[in-house]
């Protein structure tokens, strides 16, 4: 865009661009937040399997060192039928000769990792669900393109934001309206319907 000016002093030409719309500044924000989310999902996921392995591995070594079916369930915090399950899947395993209060920590450590995992999968997965519910409030972006960000589908998209507008009233200002025949309040938000 050029804008010419033909004053005074001379000639003046403006060679700015417009400065763009607020929702498609937003749409943009949220296509590079969900991106990220993704990214930290999946790296999140892939963590998580190498440390459930290394778990399996521990408490199946445990087993086969002769620890105690429930002393192991309770430091995994897993069943018995679990514990006996992945005892089974690992049948060729020799004895180690580690202490029993070795194995049970490390098995401890391993299950306080995985823990961690999960509660970071739980905020990274909650923090997807505010992202699509922004984007679904904003309009800008249909559910075939939150889909293809998110990873997710969009039939789930649309289970997951639908209805939502009370969980996620924190994006958009609550307000009391006071009805002036009964006297009673009533409260609304200002987001758009989802």
């Amino acid at each position: 865009m050029a804008v010419t000016h033909h004053g005074d002093a001379g000639y003046y030409r403006y060679r700015g661009m417009p400065r763009p719309e607020k929702p498609t500044v937003d749409a943009e924000k949220i296509r590079t937040l969900l991106k990220a989310n993704r990214q930290r999902l999946a790296f999140n996921a892939s963590s998580s399997r190498p440390v459930s392995a290394r778990l399996n591995q521990h408490v199946a070594q445990a087993l086969r060192d002769g620890l105690k079916v429930t002393r192991l369930a309770d430091a995994a915090g897993l069943s018995r039928w679990n514990i006996r399950t992945i005892g089974l899947t690992y049948d060729d395993l020799l004895p180690s000769g580690q202490p029993a209060e070795q194995q049970l920590a490390v098995i401890t450590s391993l299950k306080s990792e995985l823990a961690e995992l999960e509660e970071s999968r739980a905020a990274l997965e909650a923090r997807r669900l505010i992202l699509l519910a922004s984007a679904r409030r904003l309009g800008v972006m249909d559910e075939f393109e939150l889909a293809a960000l998110s990873g997710l589908q969009s039939d789930a998209i649309r289970k997951m934001t639908w209805g939502n507008k009370s969980k996620f009233s924190r994006l958009a200002p609550e307000r009391q309206v006071t009805d002036t025949n009964k006297g009673a309040k009533h409260e609304w938000s200002s987001s758009c319907r989802c």
